[in-house]
């Protein structure tokens, strides 16, 4: 990394409904850190609270050089960052597979213990993060199905049909990872355990066969979604009101707060009928990004 990398990470939406902390996609809105050793830490473009060394950037750029034996000295980083944090798109996602990346620019830069392959940044980028929904479809691009055993991840991805829209409904307020977690209950019941595990198993059957007659159905969840749905102001008729403008399926967006309606192309109205409603909420006005898959993953290119 003596000249310097731009690494770009696409957005990711995780879950699909009943898919938690397992399925993942990516999508075409990005975050771009522009980086280059240095003394000490320098970051430029967030905000000045996430400005130190406690960045989830630089959290992971550390942990990349440790597992290459590397010591850290320092490193400058610009974000130019697309993905709103705390809505459910994957921000943090980004920030851990970027720093990960970055480090294995500066192994490839030291050719001592080699670098970083996809499994090591996989099983790294889940170590931070906690599961892999998000950093697989991150790294990888398209849709991801994702399980951990131990350190090590495993994982299937597969191109997400470019003819379909991901149209992300987000709320003008963050919700907090940690207090999305906090809203899930212990247990859950047999039954609902059962009805999530088909439609999840649905969920992927639909995106690998391209068939999604039945997508809507699939993406229904008993898991979490009904706990988190109380924390969103407006969640449920916008819900609602997605799946009456056309939608193939809606859910909630990783943690949430932001709604995920996936269209086909032709639906060239839902922003058109989702409109009044997203400008009146009580909270504020909603924004939609109407967002395309992205089957390329993250990447690195030298500045």
């Amino acid at each position: 990394m003596k000249k310097g990398v731009v690494i770009q990470v696409p957005a990711t939406s995780a879950n699909l409904g009943p898919g938690f902390d397992s399925l993942g996609l990516a999508l075409d809105l990005y975050d771009r850190f522009t980086v280059e050793q240095a003394d000490g830490v320098v970051i430029e473009g967030c905000a000045p609270e996430h400005a130190n060394e406690d960045n989830l950037f630089v959290r992971a750029y550390r942990r990349g050089l440790e597992e290459l034996g590397l010591a850290f000295r320092g490193l400058r980083v610009r974000f130019d960052a697309e993905i709103p944090i705390t809505r459910g798109l994957g921000s943090s996602s980004a920030c851990i597979v970027g720093g990960l990346l970055a480090a294995e620019a500066a192994g490839v830069d030291e050719c001592r213990n080699g670098s970083l392959d996809k499994q090591a940044l996989l099983d790294l980028a889940t170590e931070i993060e906690g599961h892999p929904d998000n950093v697989c479809p991150a790294l990888l691009g398209g849709f991801a199905v994702s399980i951990r055993e131990g350190r090590r991840v495993s994982t299937i991805r597969s191109d997400i049909d470019e003819g379909l829209v991901f149209n992300a409904l987000v709320p003008p307020f963050p919700l907090e990872t940690a207090k999305a977690r906090a809203a899930l209950p212990d247990r859950i019941g047999f039954h609902d355990a059962a009805f999530n595990a088909g439609r999840a198993a649905m969920v992927a059957a639909a995106f690998l066969s391209r068939d999604y007659g039945k997508l809507d159905l699939a993406c229904r969840d008993r898991l979490h979604e009904p706990f988190r749905a109380p924390l969103i102001e407006g969640f449920r008729e916008i819900e609602a009101a997605a799946r009456e403008s056309g939608a193939l399926a809606v859910f909630l967006s990783g943690a949430g707060p932001t709604i995920m309606a996936i269209c086909g192309r032709e639906n060239a109205l839902f922003a058109e009928r989702m409109g009044p409603l997203l400008e009146q909420q009580r909270s504020g006005p909603w924004g939609l990004l109407s967002l395309h898959p992205d089957n390329a993953g993250a990447t690195v290119q030298d500045r």
